[in-house]
């Protein structure tokens, strides 16, 4: 009797921890979802210390006397395009190529020469043998031949680029490299990127040269691919560069397309900020208020830089055009005296 007293007390024991486990989940997830979607006061007040700080409150009359000008951005459109690397050319192999190319026709001249000649003689009767008719024959053919193989060389290397089958243009052109008047630059798509319609187009920023983009609309298909990336590749030519094109130097391409440009704006460099390793703009809040404003560069232009519709600005944000450093150093001096007060 005793041991069934003992088991039931065992099973009303286990019924009534379940019980209380079971309402205490409950009352749990009532009260979560009676706070979801609020935020916690310490994370708001995280969130708007951290907005506070890129905030600057500055004197009209101080941030007159600075130098700071305000202005909208400039609405702007901007083509689709597609970035590219890559680097300026060595023109060696073209000299020694037109070389090749010079001799071949020279061979040919005198090799047709004789051709017709011959052909002439034996058709006057017996001027010539027939073998050494045929020996002028066979050797006009042969220097054919090898100028058509130099000239599919050409092609196959340069494309478009170099003008092999006009001994004039390709001597102009060589001598134009020589000189630096022209360069050639080959770049290369990102590995998996891949162009259907042929570019347009193409601006190329040099490395260390940034603020002299390059335009030039001379563009071609190379006939191969990158040998490590497998990347889709282009030949530029760039006429009359505004400085001297090394070979080798690195640069990178903004390849345009053919397609329906997209809405933006267009910023000054001088309202570009760098700092903590992102880029920033000085937005008037107030009169004597600035915010310090996260942006996403998207490409460079001959004015500044070109940054999407939905990039961090509205049409009618006043943008600090002149004098954001400055702004900036007063934001850090404020920090550091907040700091300094703690």
């Amino acid at each position: 009797m005793k041991k069934v007293a003992h088991f039931i007390l065992i099973v009303l024991t286990l019924v009534a921890l379940s019980w209380a486990l079971w309402r205490g989940l409950k009352l749990k997830h009532e009260a979560a979802g009676d706070h979801e979607g609020v935020v916690p006061p310490e994370a708001a007040a995280e969130e708007e210390a951290e907005h506070e700080d890129f905030v600057v409150t500055l004197e009209k009359e101080k941030w007159k006397a600075a130098g700071v000008e305000m202005a909208e951005p400039e609405k702007a459109e901007l083509a689709v395009q597609r970035i590219a690397f890559g680097r300026v050319l060595d023109p060696s192999p073209l000299v020694a190529l037109d070389g090749e190319l010079a001799a071949a026709e020279a061979a040919i001249a005198a090799s047709r020469a004789e051709y017709d000649r011959a052909k002439k003689l034996m058709a006057v009767g017996g001027g010539t043998s027939p073998k050494v008719f045929e020996t002028a024959e066979a050797t006009f053919h042969a220097d054919e031949i090898k100028q058509s193989n130099l000239h599919r060389q050409s092609a196959l290397q340069w494309g478009a680029a170099m003008p092999a089958s006009d001994a004039e243009k390709r001597r102009v052109f060589v001598e134009s490299l020589v000189n630096g008047d022209l360069a050639l630059v080959r770049v290369d798509l990102l590995p998996g990127d891949a162009i259907t319609d042929a570019p347009r187009a193409a601006r190329l920023l040099v490395m260390g040269r940034e603020a002299q983009p390059i335009s030039t609309t001379h563009i071609s298909a190379s006939a191969d691919a990158d040998a490590k990336t497998q990347a889709q590749g282009y030949i530029i030519l760039v006429e009359k560069p505004p400085f001297p094109l090394r070979p080798g130097m690195a640069l990178t391409a903004w390849l345009e397309l053919p397609e329906k440009p997209r809405a933006g704006f267009l910023l000054p460099r001088s309202a570009v900020l760098r700092h903590d390793g992102r880029t920033w703009v000085f937005v008037q809040a107030e009169t004597e208020k600035f915010v310090r404003t996260p942006i996403t560069l998207d490409s460079p232009s001959e004015k500044g830089w070109f940054i999407a519709a939905d990039a961090g600005l509205k049409a009618d944000d006043l943008l600090v055009v002149e004098g954001p450093q400055i702004l900036l150093s007063e934001e850090m001096k404020a920090a550091a005296g907040t700091a300094g007060e703690e």
